[in-house]
């Protein structure tokens, strides 16, 4: 556990490539750069040798400074059950890289996943088609006021679904009908 390690840290603008390297036992990497408003990048291979981590809840949560997230990010990853919150409140992130969950097929929760992320402008097609265990989608892309459409099939993948309530909520910007909202 590492949790809420470098959390609040304002000033943190960068994280130096192979930070956790030595942690190959790690199991939970929640909250650990959560409220680190300064960060402006994240390195693709921070997670590399992390391959036990089951939980990244929030994470990056509040990381305000952030636009991008790097592909392979969770590529060496698969036995992660919960992206809670891991995203939410990165008010300047602009995008989501196709293929970013594709290694995590134990994945049981993304509620909050990118709630309030208000840059946000697309989703690409197939997020979560690697992810069949995915149950929990509650306020996934809640408040995420430049999203224009939701990608079809988004959820197809996902059989064990128990809630998608409120994931697109106050997405002023969708056209069409969402049975999401």
């Amino acid at each position: 556990f590492m949790y809420g390690l470098f959390s609040d840290c304002s000033s943190l603008t960068k994280i130096p490539s192979g930070l956790f390297d030595r942690c190959p036992e790690i199991t939970s990497l929640n909250d650990v750069f959560s409220g680190c408003s300064g960060l402006k990048e994240i390195p693709s291979d921070l997670f590399r040798s992390c391959p036990e981590v089951t939980s990244f809840s929030h994470t990056f949560a509040g990381c305000t400074g952030l636009s991008r997230i790097p592909a392979g990010l969770f590529d060496h990853n698969p036995l992660v059950v919960t992206f809670s919150g891991i995203f939410k409140e990165c008010t300047n992130l602009t995008g989501i890289p196709s293929g970013l969950f594709d290694q995590c097929t134990r994945v049981t929760h993304f509620d909050f996943s990118f709630q309030h992320c208000e840059k946000l402008t697309e989703i690409p097609e197939g997020l979560f088609d690697h992810c069949p265990a995915a149950t929990y989608f509650i306020m996934t892309f809640q408040h995420c006021i430049c999203l224009t459409a939701i990608p079809s099939g988004l959820f197809d993948s996902c059989k064990k679904i128990q809630s998608l309530a409120a994931t697109f909520a106050d997405c002023t910007q969708l056209t069409g009908e969402s049975p999401y909202t």
